[in-house]
């Protein structure tokens, strides 16, 4: 899918304290370092009391200002959220908080697809209503240790965190180029809800928490560089032409599994995974996160265009290419 006058105009990120890895509970005492270490997980943004719906009240109120943009010129808030049991409703507790009585609030559930999800349908909502000027992607994630603290066998840790972006028509410094989506709902059987897990708080589990994702790894790669090849296709766009690539922070292995093929021929390294690392898998939030980072860095050069890796759960992916036009507010441009 082509993209026409879809840019993104301001970005933001709520991320709270970075615990080191040793610190989000032992994986056994005594025992062997844990998988999610061998796949390259450092540490994790671990919330101290804010649910994953204020911290990305809290990232919204930094995107709206980065792009210069008042709630009330919001006409769609899509918010990427992931079995979130403190708000049932968030988008309206968001829409409350920020102020858009005239704006339209949805969830966009679609696991760790959720944020590069909910951009495809801010960008489809601007391209439907012409008269819309500004739509707001928010997502939010918070996952207590007696929960998800297991994930960490499997291979990965689970990070808490806020993030947000604008987009608007025409105004921002980054342009949406194209995106891609796919699905494989024959693997939906991962993620029907088990049995109870042994705690008692600790929730009902599905398939994929015990399998993790390595089990499934030919699928990822070829709907992951299905998607990218469309992309690329598409936009006329070589993989050398790409600087940089932001993947979600599912860890060293699985990303170097699913990108060091064709067409991209990267590695987790080439990615944002060196930031992602530290924060844990953020579950929506991670791509936003990075595209925060990165836009706020004062690293990026007008024309240098990223692309956008994403999946979760379910499954769903979703890939966008994007290129810089300006330097973003308050950044001063490279030359």
């Amino acid at each position: 899918m082509l993209w026409h006058d879809i840019t993104i105009a301001g970005t933001g990120a709520w991320i709270p304290p970075i615990r080191p890895e040793d610190d989000a509970g032992p994986a056994s005492p005594g025992g062997p370092p844990s998988m999610a270490v061998a796949n390259g997980f450092t540490s994790a943004a671990v919330s101290t009391g804010e649910t994953a719906t204020q911290m990305a009240a809290r990232a919204a109120l930094r995107a709206l200002r980065h792009a210069d943009v008042a709630s009330a010129d919001v006409s769609l808030l899509a918010h990427a959220t992931f079995q979130d049991e403190d708000h049932y409703t968030p988008a309206p507790y968001l829409l409350r908080v920020l102020g858009g009585a005239h704006t339209t609030g949805i969830e966009v559930g679609a696991a760790s697809d959720g944020g590069a999800a909910a951009l495809v349908t801010a960008a489809e909502h601007l391209t439907a209503r012409p008269a819309a000027t500004a739509a707001l992607v928010t997502a939010g994630a918070r996952f207590p240790h007696e929960r998800w603290g297991h994930v960490r066998q499997i291979g990965y840790v689970a990070g808490d965190a806020g993030a947000a972006a604008v987009l608007t028509r025409g105004t921002g410094f980054a342009r949406l180029v194209a995106t891609a989506q796919a699905t494989a709902p024959h693997l939906e059987v991962l993620t029907r809800a088990g049995q109870q897990g042994a705690a008692a708080d600790s929730g009902r589990r599905f398939l994929a928490e015990q399998t993790g994702l390595m089990p499934h790894i030919d699928v990822l790669q070829r709907s992951t560089r299905r998607c990218i090849e469309t992309v690329l296709d598409e936009a006329a766009v070589t993989p050398p032409e790409i600087s940089h690539v932001v993947a979600i922070a599912i860890g060293s292995a699985v990303l170097d599994l699913v990108l060091s093929g064709p067409p991209l021929n990267r590695r987790a390294d080439d990615t944002n995974w060196t930031f992602g690392r530290h924060l844990g898998h953020a579950g929506p939030c991670d791509v936003l996160l990075a595209l925060d980072r990165m836009f706020r860095s004062g690293a990026l050069r007008v024309g240098d265009r990223i692309l956008v890796v994403s999946f979760g759960l379910g499954f769903r992916w979703t890939t966008a290419l994007v290129e810089v036009t300006r330097a973003p507010a308050g950044v001063a441009a490279r030359r």
